[in-house]
């Protein structure tokens, strides 16, 4: 009691003199001081062991012996000691458990006057529980044999973030301000939702990723060198979003609801509902958002002309609203002990309003005729989409030989109305020629068809065959119309020049056999997957056909060795591709004014890279990865300026070749029982070499991502996140992005009997997460420097209910899940 009171005591009296930001994390450090120095302290301490070796990194639980209800947890630290600071007089018992390992309890013991040293506990290899009885907190990132896993719902920091926010503070994880990803400097990164590719475009998986909060997201899994069995897309990697699933028996359900405010306020509110028996499992659920954010841009161009140059002074803010809702609805049925049937359906609406300001000042030698253009852009966006899947797992006998069929359908559709006003005027702000107005509807429809069968063939107890096929049809139909207003009229007149359709079909046949087992000391895991590819682009206004048909091989191999019992070393390769999105082959053109847009190019290839590392993990205390990929017509921005016209536009185009060498470095320190750090250090250097449109292209230049992250156990059951980031300057292709950093804080508290919870974050706290970029390049010259709303506050409410007994595990392990776990 004394603690609590002493830290109130504190608290009440600083927080009279606190008067900004920087203020509260002082008083931070000073409530946990206070703590430290005015507590006596009864200490539980203990060790943990496995075969008579000190285990390190296991999940150790202090549990009241009334209840078996937690009081508090950590993990043991180096020799396997474990040690609770400050423990209030009572009845406890101790617990350890670690993945891949049993359980240990201790005898129940009483605290009274003095410290208490268990006895030493060990765990058992291999033991699988029956049951579940207390889960504890997952690492924030996890590092395994084949991926890195960042369980992004064990942070408060994430709390009312969206999915795209939570990727970009991902170790080697990079989203520039056109929310396009790269993961350790590589563009062309794979998005997947629960290993289903979304065959969709960069823009509309940006799109879909910020609709899409943080709180329906259980991990987060990054993997630079896929095996066979994963599609051969994503020049560097597949980063897998994993949904939250329901595993609990009986009735039960979850609802949350999220309030946020930076510049404007925003809320999201989503519920899951699930029934569970021994033969069916129903489930379901919908969310609903309504979201506003302000942003604005400065860009300023300077265009050689002749012997002199011309300067546009371009400055933009952009007020977005929007809203929509996602449900989906279904059903597991285990038709026998070896058969069970899937069905999912899942639907959405999104709405966005987006209205721009432009205003450009233009002065030097090459003057259009007028000193300022202000264009006003209104933009009304709907889209809607349906999806259906199917799938059957039959087990042919319980050694792990199995086969599985699954199928995806969906549809998608986005309607785009934009209107441009554009108002030429003098340094007086006076008209000098009429305004043009200006209109553009943009239709899109998407459809896919994606099927895979799988077989799993233990051929013996330490080796493994994985082999399949897969098919999968995309038909895309983008439709665009632009019309000016005669003024005096006032009618609308189709601008034939300007509109287009454009029609792009693409089918991929896979096959893929895949080989994991053990030789010797060795683990090896070796694949070849054949992917045939025919792909259709059309457009019928420019009358541009581009027709491919391309068969290529990919193979891929991994061997892993351990050194000792903890330690592991591996080496992998793989061979990639990168097909171009739809939205880079389609020809339409989209303007921020008439000076300054962006189009597509109908003829990209594909590009293709060979990715090489070398990983390796000193128990949990250290993970190193080095990786290096070389890539073949590689697919990147470039700006291409006609200075005569004062034109300037982004397109995409192939480069000869883009060579990347990384270093990623994970470090976790347990300080405390009540303090856990976490350093995850990102190094690349990115090298280009190509002729471009404007010249030749000769870049290079090395780079550093660096993220800290403090987790501290706070007074009264609270919890305390605090994460920074640091990115250095940046080099891919053309553009040098500045460097940029960011500090954001998180809260969290369980309530409600442990059936609630809730959550507050402070992102980007100091406003520093501002996107910088610039290009210097043979005539182009232009900066670039966008604020979005960062920095904000958020607020979120979950609260379980129903049955929240965990189902009980099945006691029944089989080859192939056994050489998963080994790979």
């Amino acid at each position: 009691m004394l603690c609590i009171v002493a830290a109130i005591t504190i608290a009440l009296s600083y927080k009279q003199t606190s008067t900004n930001m920087k203020n509260l994390l002082v008083f931070l450090l000073l409530l946990l001081g206070s703590n430290a120095i005015l507590c006596q302290q009864l200490n539980v301490t203990g060790t943990v062991y496995n075969n008579n070796s000190p285990l390190e990194f296991a999940n150790v639980l202090l549990l009241h012996a009334k209840d078996s209800s937690l009081y508090k947890g950590g993990l043991s630290e180096e020799q396997g000691k474990f040690k609770f600071t400050n423990v209030a007089q009572g009845d406890y018992f101790i617990e350890a458990s670690m993945i891949g390992f049993g359980k240990a309890k201790s005898e129940i013991f009483t605290v009274a006057t003095k410290s208490i040293n268990i006895e030493a506990l060990n765990l058992v290899d291999g033991i699988e529980l029956e049951e579940i009885v207390v889960t504890s907190k997952k690492p924030f990132i996890e590092l395994k044999a084949d991926k890195m896993v960042v369980n992004v719902s064990n942070s408060s920091v994430n709390a009312g973030n969206s999915a795209l926010e939570v990727l970009e503070k991902s170790p080697g994880v990079v989203v520039d301000n056109n929310d396009n990803i790269s993961l350790r400097g590589k563009q062309g990164v794979q998005i997947t939702i629960n290993g289903k590719n979304q065959h969709m475009s960069g823009d509309d998986i940006a799109r879909m990723l910020q609709n899409m909060p943080a709180s329906n997201i259980q991990s987060i899994e990054i993997i630079t060198n896929p095996s066979a069995k994963y599609d051969a897309e994503g020049n560097s990697g597949i980063i897998n979003i994993v949904l939250k699933k329901n595993e609990n028996l009986g009735y039960n359900g979850r609802y949350s609801s999220t309030f946020r405010y930076s510049n404007k306020a925003s809320h999201f509110h989503d519920m899951s509902l699930n029934y569970r028996s021994d033969k069916v499992n129903i489930y379901g659920g919908g969310e609903y958002y309504n979201w506003g954010g302000k942003a604005n841009m400065d860009l300023i161009r300077i265009i050689p002309f002749n012997e002199g140059e011309t300067t546009f002074d371009q400055k933009s803010l952009q007020d977005e609203d929007g809203d929509g809702y996602d449900f989906k609805i279904g059903m597991d049925y285990s038709a026998s002990r070896q058969t069970t049937i899937s069905l999912l359906g899942k639907a959405g609406v999104d709405r966005e309003l987006d209205d721009m300001d432009v205003s450009t000042k233009i002065f030097g030698d090459n003057m259009p005729g007028f000193d300022n253009l202000e264009v006003l852009t209104r933009g009304d966006e709907r889209s809607n989409y349906q999806g259906i899947n199917a799938g059957i797992n039959h087990k042919i006998n319980d050694q792990g030989f199995e086969i599985n069929f699954d199928t995806d359908y969906r549809k998608y559709h986005r309607d785009e109305l934009i209107n441009y006003d554009n108002f030429f005027r003098d340094l007086e702000n006076n008209d000098v020629v009429d305004p043009y107005l200006l209109r553009n509807d943009q239709d899109t429809d998407i459809e896919i068809l994606a099927s895979t069968l799988d077989l799993s063939i233990p051929i013996k107890e330490n080796l493994n065959i994985e082999t399949g096929i897969k098919y999968s049809s995309v038909n895309t139909i983008n439709e665009t119309i632009f019309e000016e207003q005669d003024l005096a009229s006032s009618s609308w007149n189709t601008l034939l020049d300007r509109s287009n359709d454009f029609i792009y079909d693409e089918n991929v046949t896979a096959v893929y056999v895949n080989g994991s087992g053990n030789l010797g000391k060795l683990m090896i895991q070796a694949g070849l997957r054949m992917e045939q590819t025919e792909s259709l682009g059309d457009s019928p206004t420019l009358n541009q056909i581009v027709s491919r048909s391309y068969t290529d091989f990919f193979p891929s191999v991994s061997v892993s060795r351990m050194l000792g019992e903890q330690n592991n070393i591996s080496l992998t390769y793989s061979r990639r591709i990168e097909r171009p999105n739809y939205q880079s082959l389609n020809p339409f053109t989209f303007y921020l004014d008439q000076y300054t847009f962006s189009k597509g190019n109908p003829f990209l290839n594909p590009q293709y890279s060979n990715a090489y590392g070398l990983n390796f993990a000193l128990g949990r205390k250290l993970f190193v990865a080095i990786n290096y990929s070389r890539t073949h017509d590689a697919i990147t921005s470039v700006i291409e300026q006609f200075s005569e016209e004062n034109t300037t536009f982004q397109t995409n185009e192939n480069l000869e070749s883009f060579n990347n060498a990384s270093l990623t470095i994970s470090m976790p320190k347990v300080w405390s029982e009540w303090w856990t750090s976490r350093l995850n250090y990102t190094g690349f250097y990115n090298e280009f070499n190509s002729p471009i449109p404007s010249g030749v292209l000769n870049t290079s230049a090395l780079s550093h991502v660096l993220n800290l992250n403090n987790e501290i156990q706070l007074p009264m059951n609270w919890a305390m996140e605090m994460n920074g980031r640091f990115q250095s300057k940046i080099q891919y292709g053309l553009f040098e992005i500045e460097p940029r950093g960011s500090l954001d804080l998180g809260f969290s508290k369980r309530i409600l009997n442990n059936k609630g919870n809730i959550k507050i974050s402070l992102n980007d706290i100091f406003y520093t997460n501002i996107s910088k970029i610039k290009i210097n390049q043979d005539d182009i010259n232009l900066d670039v420097i966008e604020r979005d709303d960062t920095r904000r506050i958020s607020v979120t409410f979950g609260y379980s209910f129903g049955n929240q007994k965990v189902k009980r595990a099945k006691r029944r392990t089989t080859a192939a899940e056994e050489a998963n776990q080994r790979i």
